[in-house]
């Protein structure tokens, strides 16, 4: 893992205690009893978690749109990750929203001054977000919907 990825899963994982915060697996994998037999029989689970936040930045939409202006944006990731028989969850909620925070807080005030989204629209943001990394692996995103009003939103399936 590279240096700034490890910083951030050190962010997101500000919750947990000092020694589980880089752990590989996740901390909140393999951390039961192992018991084989439980184990062979208890199915994987799959579950989905969305998690949510919202961020106000301004934005235009050249060439239509010139003036630049604000939204309270909001972006949620409807996100997919088993959970095996010796796991606590699936995935770590907290970390998960940390880690769309660090990815809201790396936005300019101007969304058109990120390279990611020039032309400052909601398709151009459900590409970013749907960027965001992961520790665990296991973790998928499977849609990413962003607000541009609480009556609009752009919606990127990925699978």
């Amino acid at each position: 893992m590279s240096d700034l990825f490890n910083s951030r899963v050190k962010q997101a994982r500000s919750h947990y205690p000092a020694n589980a915060r880089i752990n590989q697996p996740a901390p909140y994998r393999q951390v039961k009893p192992a018991n084989t037999q439980f184990a062979k029989a208890a199915p994987v689970r799959i579950f989905e978690y969305e998690i949510s936040a919202g961020f106000t930045r301004l934005h235009y939409n050249p060439p239509l749109w010139l003036d630049l202006h604000p939204h309270d944006f909001r972006v949620t990731l409807h996100l997919e990750s088993p959970c095996y028989a010796t796991d606590l969850y699936g995935l770590d909620m907290v970390e998960a929203e940390n880690l769309l925070k660090l990815a809201i807080a790396d936005l300019p005030p101007s969304i058109n001054d990120s390279p990611d989204c020039p032309d400052g629209t909601t398709e151009q943001l459900c590409l970013y977000f749907a960027k965001i990394q992961f520790p665990d692996p296991e973790i998928r995103i499977k849609t990413v919907k962003v607000y541009e009003c609480p009556e609009r939103a752009t919606i990127l399936r990925l699978f």
